[in-house]
C-alpha cells in the first residue's frame, strides 16, 4: 500500500515522532511508522524496506539520539538510494550531522519541530499533497489507527473569506465607547455567520485581534483570510459617525469605502447598509432565507440594543463581577422591549455561570428556567435556551432530563456545533468522559477552530484513559490554542489550559514554565484548574497552595473540589495528605459542604412552605 511518507526516528524520540505523525495524519497525509521504535527491533526488517519503497518522502528526525542510531542511518541511506524526497526536522540543537549521514543530508534545508506550519510548507514543496479528498488520502472518520472525526481544512475551503477587524473608538476624549465598536463589528460577524458560501472568524477571536501587533497581510496569512472588513466608530452622545471599508489583500484593492452619519437611533440603518454593501463587494449571491437572516434584527428599540451590547462586553469576561453586572444590564434592556429575546438566554447562561463557580443560590436556576420558557414562548425555534437548560438540570442532578434536553437540541440543530458541544460538555461534567469524546468531535467536525471544543475533547481522552487520542488531540488543539494567546496574551483561563495541553504531550518542563508566568491569577476557575496540573505535575504543595487560593477567591464548584482532594490516581493523593494544608483545606472544602446543603434545606422548608 502507497504511503505518503515514512517517519524515520530513535526510540528514545518516540513521543515527538508519534505527535508528528498524529498532527501529519489530520492534515490528510498517509504516515508510516514504527511504533515499537526502530532500535527496539532485533533486525533491519523487510517490511520496513518496503515501507520505504512504498513511500514518497522520508522525514528524519534529527537528535542526538536519533545521529547515534545506525537503524537511522540505513534508512536515511536507503531512501537516498531509492531517490525519495527527504525531510530532516530538528529536535533540539545539541546534535552533529556525523559523515554517515552528511552526504545524504547535504544542501536540504532542515525544518523544526516546533514550527509544524514549516514543515507543512516545506512537504508541499517537496510535492506531498495535504488536505482531504485526494486520491489515497486517510480518512479519519474510518482510519482504525486513529478512530475520530475529519477535520475541515480551511486551505482547501472553496468559500470567500472574510475577517471583521475591531472597529477603532474615535469618540472624544473622556466618552468610553469600545463596547459600541466591539459590538458594531460583533454584529456585523453575527449576520454574516448565516452566509453558506463564506468563511468569517468568529466574534471572539476577531475583536480579539484589538492590539495586536501584527499586519492586516500577516492576519492574513495566519488565517488564511483574503477579504476584511475595516472601520471606525465615533459616538457622542445619540451622535454617531461609522466609517466602513471592504479590503482585498490579495490584489491590495478598497472593494469600497465609505461613511454613515446619524443618532443611534439610525444604527439598525446603517448596520443593514453595510450588510449590503459587503455582500455587493464580494459578489456574493444569497437565498432568500440567508437575506432575511442578514436583515434580521432583534430588537427596534435603540436604546435596549445599546444595553445588551454593553451587557455582552461584561458576560464575556465570565467572571463573578462581569456575570453580576451584564445580568443588571440584560434585565434593563427587557424592561425597554420585553420582547427582545437576546437577554433572556444571555441572563439564563449568566445565572447559570454565577450557580456553577460562585453561588450555589437554588433561585439562579428557578429564574433562568422561568427566563428560558418565556424565550421559548417569543421563539420556539430560537435554539439558544437550550443551552443553559441543560445546564440547569445537570446542576439539579437531573442528568436523564439534561441529556435528553441536549439530544433535543441536536435533533432540532444537527448543523450547529454547539448542539454538540453542549451534549459533550454534559457527558464530562457528569464524568461520562468516554461518551463525550464522540460529540465534542462532531462539534469540532462541524467548527474546527473552536477551543472549548478542541480541549474538552482532549480532555475527555484524558480522563477516558485513551492515550493515544490525547497526544492526537492535544497535538491539534495546541497551535489554535497558542495563536490564540499570542492574540490574548491577557486571558489566564485560556494560558493554564495552554500548560495542561503541554503537560499531556510529555512536555512538563515547558508546561511548568507556562504556569511559572501565572504569578497573580484571581479567578477561581483558573486557580482550580492550576491546582489540578500542578497535581499532575506532582508539584503537590503548590498544588494544594493553589487549590486554597481557589477556595478563597470564591470557587464553589462542590464536586470538582471533592474529585481533587479524593482522586487517588490522577493528583496522588498520598502526596497530598504529606502536605502541610492539607487538612486545613479539607476543613474548607467540608464547610463549603455544610454550608450548601445548610442553603439546600433552607431553599427545600421555603418551597415546601410557599405550596
Amino acid at each position: 500500500m502507497a504511503t505518503d511518507i515514512f517517519i524515520s526516528y530513535s526510540r528514545k524520540d518516540t513521543e515527538h515522532a508519534l505527535e508528528l505523525a498524529e498532527r501529519l495524519r489530520a492534515s490528510g497525509m498517509e504516515i508510516w511508522i514504527d511504533q515499537g521504535g526502530i532500535e527496539a527491533a532485533t533486525s533491519w526488517s523487510g517490511e520496513i524496506v518496503r515501507a520505504i519503497e512504498a513511500s514518497s518522502a522520508l522525514i528524519v528526525l534529527l537528535s542526538k539520539d536519533s545521529v547515534q542510531s545506525d537503524n537511522v542511518v540505513r534508512e536515511l541511506s536507503l531512501a537516498f538510494e531509492k531517490k525519495k524526497r527527504i525531510l530532516p526536522i530538528s529536535v533540539g540543537t545539541d546534535f552533529i550531522i556525523p559523515h554517515e549521514m552528511q552526504y545524504q543530508l547535504a544542501g536540504i534545508q532542515r525544518a523544526h519541530l516546533a514550527d509544524f506550519d514549516g514543515i507543512v510548507r516545506s512537504l508541499v514543496k517537496l510535492g506531498v499533497a495535504v488536505g482531504e479528498g485526494r486520491a489515497g488520502s486517510t480518512d479519519l472518520r474510518t482510519d482504525p489507527r486513529v478512530g475520530r472525526a475529519s477535520l475541515p481544512d480551511s486551505a482547501s475551503d472553496t468559500r470567500k473569506s472574510l475577517i471583521v477587524l475591531p472597529f477603532e473608538d474615535l469618540s472624544p476624549s473622556g466618552e468610553d465607547n469600545a463596547w459600541f465598536a466591539d459590538g458594531l463589528a460583533g454584529e456585523l460577524i453575527d449576520a454574516f455567520g448565516h452566509i453558506k458560501s463564506l468563511r468569517i472568524l468568529d466574534r471572539k477571536t476577531s475583536i480579539g485581534l484589538r492590539g495586536a501587533k501584527l499586519q492586516t497581510v500577516e492576519i492574513g496569512k495566519e488565517f488564511n483570510t483574503r477579504y476584511f472588513i475595516e472601520g471606525s466608530v465615533r459616538k457622542f452622545g445619540e451622535q454617531i459617525k461609522i466609517s466602513v471599508s471592504l479590503l482585498d489583500i490579495e490584489t491590495g484593492d478598497y472593494l469600497w469605502q465609505e461613511s454613515h452619519r446619524g443618532e443611534f437611533k439610525d444604527i439598525f440603518d446603517i448596520q443593514e447598509a453595510v450588510a449590503e454593501k459587503v455582500v455587493e463587494g464580494l459578489k456574493l449571491h444569497l437565498t432568500n432565507e440567508e437575506k432575511t437572516l442578514v436583515k434580521k434584527r432583534g430588537t427596534e428599540n435603540a436604546e435596549a440594543y445599546e444595553l445588551e451590547l454593553k451587557g455582552e462586553k461584561y458576560f464575556l469576561k465570565q467572571t463573578k463581577e462581569g456575570f453580576e453586572f451584564a445580568i443588571q444590564l440584560f434585565r434593563e434592556a427587557m424592561l425597554l422591549d420585553p420582547h427582545f429575546i437576546t437577554p433572556y438566554f444571555y441572563i439564563s447562561n449568566a445565572q447559570v455561570g454565577l450557580y456553577r463557580s460562585y453561588k450555589r443560590d437554588i433561585q439562579l436556576l428557578e429564574d433562568a428556567k422561568r427566563l428560558i420558557e418565556a424565550g421559548f414562548r417569543l421563539n420556539e425555534n430560537n435554539m439558544d435556551g437550550y443551552i443553559a437548560l441543560t445546564s440547569i438540570y445537570q446542576l439539579e442532578n437531573k442528568i436523564e432530563l439534561a441529556e435528553l434536553t441536549a439530544k433535543e437540541f441536536i435533533r432540532n440543530a444537527p448543523d450547529n456545533y454547539m448542539s454538540h458541544f453542549t451534549l459533550g460538555y454534559l457527558y464530562l461534567l457528569t464524568s461520562q468522559y468516554a461518551k463525550a469524546i464522540e460529540p465534542f468531535e462532531e462539534a469540532v467536525k462541524l467548527k474546527s477552530d473552536y477551543l472549548p471544543s478542541l480541549v474538552n475533547v482532549a480532555l475527555s481522552c484524558h480522563t477516558a484513559n485513551e492515550p493515544q487520542r490525547v497526544i492526537y488531540w492535544a497535538s491539534v488543539a495546541l497551535p489554535v490554542l497558542e495563536r490564540y494567546i499570542k492574540i490574548h496574551p491577557d486571558e489566564e483561563a485560556w494560558i493554564v489550559c495552554q500548560a495542561m495541553l503541554l503537560h499531556w504531550l510529555g512536555r512538563d518542563e515547558d508546561a511548568l514554565k507556562v504556569l511559572g508566568l501565572l504569578s497573580n491569577v484571581r479567578d477561581g476557575n483558573s486557580l482550580f484548574n492550576m491546582a489540578v496540573l500542578r497535581a499532575e505535575l506532582k508539584d503537590y504543595e503548590s498544588s494544594l497552595k493553589t487549590f486554597r487560593k481557589a477556595i478563597e477567591s470564591g470557587f464553589v464548584n462542590l464536586e470538582g473540589m471533592r474529585s481533587f482532594l479524593n482522586d487517588e490516581d490522577n493528583t496522588g493523593i498520598g502526596k497530598l495528605r504529606q502536605t502541610p494544608e492539607y487538612e486545613e483545606v479539607k476543613l474548607m472544602v467540608e464547610k463549603i459542604e455544610a454550608e450548601q446543603l445548610a442553603a439546600a434545606a433552607s431553599n427545600t422548608e421555603e418551597a415546601t412552605a410557599h405550596a
